[in-house]
């Protein structure tokens, strides 16, 4: 990535790496191979692992993310309604 800093390729590419991994286990709930538990769970173990690696810029980035698969899951959950 011309004009970053290898820094900077480490963090985009850490983001890069979460952003796949959450669009994998949102992909996951919304075709039921995946409890709302559950669900919630791995976004948690997702995230667990990324903060310690971020600097301040990157963290609008994350709740952008973050903010994108609530949604798409709570839509979700509220489609499928009561348990």
């Amino acid at each position: 990535m011309p004009g970053h800093s290898d820094c900077e390729r480490d963090i985009l590419s850490t983001m890069e790496v979460y952003e796949s991994e959450t669009r994998e286990v949102v992909e996951r709930f919304l075709a039921h191979r995946l409890s709302f538990p559950d669900c919630i769970a791995a976004l948690d173990a997702a995230l667990a692992e990324l903060i310690p690696r971020l600097r301040g810029e990157q963290l609008i980035r994350l709740r952008i993310v973050m903010l994108a698969n609530n949604e798409i899951v709570m839509k979700e959950m509220e489609r499928r309604g009561p348990a």
